[in-house]
């Protein structure tokens, strides 16, 4: 497989900020709208356009994604925001800018959580199909999660005989890149930034239950989200010219 390192991700991150603009908007029928400026280009040719459901998308003009029918599941990979502190104790927190480590077992537990989400989403009534090996109707699909941010300590560096309770555990960045399998070129690049909650606006318990089914939630609504993405293009002839 080929990389990109982090540049790109981190690129497209900053674009979620709105660094390009476009007029028109739109994700239906064969309606693609360009966005034009500064960021509406990536460095490896993929043109951003107003397209829902991610807060950024980027695609390569004259794809035709309507014959992939199945999909090679990279690991995700996971980056922090900034050095997260690692074994603080209860006396040294001080509330603000926290950012702390997770185990390498919580890693572990999110990169298995976020392959069931994509999995189990995208092979829903059998349009994809999950697979191992490289083929010609087959997309190569690379999570990384950028920007990682866990504001609630872990369980073990909480109070004995206090409950920390929140209303989100943190946020983090999805840019996720889907190529051609056979020959790597790129031809769907999304991001998204969420925060890492129940849904619902409510301050819960952080204990490892809650905090993974509040990482289970953001990853399901991704998995949801990429299914409509690619349905959609998948319903597209082919991407029209800018």
């Amino acid at each position: 497989m080929k990389s990109f390192g982090l540049g790109l991700p981190l690129f497209l991150a900053l674009c979620l900020i709105g660094c390009a603009s476009g007029s028109g908007s739109g994700s239906g029928g064969d309606k693609v709208y360009y966005a034009t400026g500064e960021g509406a280009v990536t460095p490896d040719g993929l043109h951003r356009i107003k397209w829902e459901p991610f807060a950024a998308t980027f695609v390569k003009p004259g794809a035709e994604l309507g014959s992939y029918d199945a999909v090679i599941l990279e690991e995700v990979t996971i980056s922090y925001q900034r050095p997260p502190r690692k074994n603080v104790m209860p006396g040294e927190l001080d509330g603000l800018n926290d950012n702390f480590a997770l185990s390498s077992q919580a890693t572990g537990y999110m990169k298995k959580y976020f392959h069931e989400a994509f999995a189990k989403e995208l092979t829903k009534n059998s349009d994809f199909k999950v697979v191992t090996e490289p083929g010609p109707n087959v997309l190569r699909v690379a999570g990384h999660i950028v920007g990682l941010v866990i504001t609630v300590p872990p369980q073990n560096q909480q109070l004995a005989d206090e409950s920390v309770y929140a209303s989100s555990s943190g946020a983090m960045t999805l840019v996720l890149d889907a190529n051609d399998s056979v020959t790597g070129e790129p031809l769907v690049r999304v991001g998204q930034r969420n925060s890492i909650d129940n849904g619902f606006g409510e301050f819960y318990e952080s204990n490892p239950v809650q905090n993974s089914g509040a990482v289970r939630r953001v990853f399901d609504q991704w998995a949801m989200d990429l299914r409509r993405e690619l349905d959609q293009f998948k319903a597209l002839k082919e991407v029209p010219a800018p």
